[in-house]
């Protein structure tokens, strides 16, 4: 797998943090992936490191040198907003549907 400069990681990574929306971002067990129309990422733990991968036209470049522990920490925590976020949207739209729904004259 060809190496990701450092550089260019964190460039990525940092353009990920400015727009999350944009990268339809998921956490499991095995890490947190993200992509839009044009790549793909992986940031995940493999032993006592954190790699960064992201994948452009089929090719997957790595880069394990940075200090990706706090990026993941960072972007989960971005996850976490954004599903609240969600939630209470959920929330509010079906709170203006039961004022709709009162309002009405039977």
């Amino acid at each position: 797998m060809p190496n990701l400069k450092i550089q260019e990681a964190q460039l990525l990574f940092n353009k990920i943090r400015s727009n999350p929306k944009g990268y339809d971002l998921k956490t499991s067990t095995e890490g947190i992936t993200g992509k839009d129309d044009k790549i793909s990422f992986k940031l995940y733990k493999s032993g006592e490191k954190s790699i960064f991968e992201v994948t452009i036209d089929g090719l997957t470049f790595s880069n394990s040198t940075g200090e990706w522990n706090n990026a993941m920490i960072m972007l989960e925590n971005i996850i976490t907003k954004l599903g609240k976020e969600t939630e209470n949207i959920k929330v509010q739209q079906a709170l203006d549907k039961l004022k709709k729904y009162l309002s009405e004259e039977n």
